[in-house]
This record gives structure tokens, sequence and C-alpha cells, in this order.
């Protein structure tokens, strides 16, 4: 029996226990053993370098000294031409490089352009001397700021910054925690 076959048999199984008026305890542990069967039938798929198909048989081919593992039907293809094509690789998703592209923007201070601060620590106290907020809740903002996920625009920024800090329920005035927003995410 084949990989994709006992991927099939394992999935039907599964079904079959889902589908029970009341499944029981043993009934999860044999969902589980089913989960182990198909997540080793799955492992043990290859992908065609040519086609991207999921094959059990995947065959490494060299002719004129390119060498790939291809499927049963690239491999006929390729014996046929004399020679294996290799294509491009796959573009990544619009979504990695947008992310790998787009830095964090930087905005700078009217306070202070020569030079950022070195570390966390100076920089926490360079806005709390800027803004008048305490070092406790200048950490909190920083805090929240390094959790942002993905980097976004100032006004975006501001304002989920904005939403945390009340709901964090600090008190910091609206102007003093943008000016330390916008500090923090230039150093």
């Amino acid at each position: 029996m084949g990989n994709l076959a006992q991927i099939e048999k394992a999935a039907e199984k599964i079904i079959a226990l889902c589908q029970k008026e009341k499944p029981t305890k043993t009934d999860k542990a044999r969902m589980l053993a089913l989960h182990a069967d198909i997540f080793n039938g799955i492992e043990k798929l290859a992908e065609c370098e040519l086609c991207g198909t999921i094959s059990e048989i995947i065959v490494t081919m060299t002719l004129a000294e390119v060498t790939a593992k291809l499927c049963q039907e690239c491999g006929v293809k390729a014996l046929e031409a004399g020679k294996i094509q290799k294509t491009t690789p796959r573009r990544q998703s619009r979504r990695a490089k947008t992310s790998k592209m787009a830095p964090k923007p930087k905005v700078e201070s009217d306070a202070q352009p020569a030079e950022s601060p070195t570390s966390p620590a100076e920089l926490q106290t360079r806005v709390e001397a800027e803004t008048g907020i305490k070092k406790a809740d200048v950490k909190r903002v920083q805090k929240i700021l390094n959790d942002i996920a993905t980097p976004m625009s100032l006004t975006h920024t501001l304002t989920y910054v904005k939403r945390e800090v009340d709901n964090a329920k600090l008190k910091v005035e609206p102007g003093a925690l943008e000016k330390a927003v916008e500090i923090l995410m230039a150093g």
C-alpha cells in the first residue's frame, strides 16, 4: 500500500470516528494514532523539482550534468528530450517580500537630531527627560512598540499605542505619548 492510500484510509477512519454519536476517550486515542499515521505518510511524500507535484515515487535523475528529483511524468519527458530543464525557483509570497523590503519607519525627533542613544536604558532616559513621562511608563510604551508584529506607518503606530496605553490604564498626556513614540521609533 502506498503512502497516499495509507493517508486516505487513515483519514476515512478518523471521519468514521468523528461521526460516532458519542466518541469516547479510546476514540480520541485512536484518532491521535491515526493522526500520527497520516503525518508519517505525508512526511514520506516527496516533491518533483520540475512540476512541484507530490508523489510517492521520486527518481533522482542526472542528464547532461544536471541532477534533479523528478516524478514519473517529468522523468519520462526529460528522457525523451535528452535533458532536464530546471525551472526557476518559486517566488516567495508577496507578504514575505513586503515584510523584508519595508523597514520600520524611522522618524527624526526635533529635539536631538545628532545621534540616537546606544542602549535601551539611555533611550528611556532621553524619552523621560524630553516628555516628562515616568520611566516605568516609558518602559511599558517601549514594550508595546516592540510587540508590534509588522512595521506600520507612524499614524497607525500612534493609534495602536494610544489604545494599548488606554487599555493598560497608563496616565500619559497625548502630546507626550506622541513624542515618546517618535523618539522610541527613531532610536
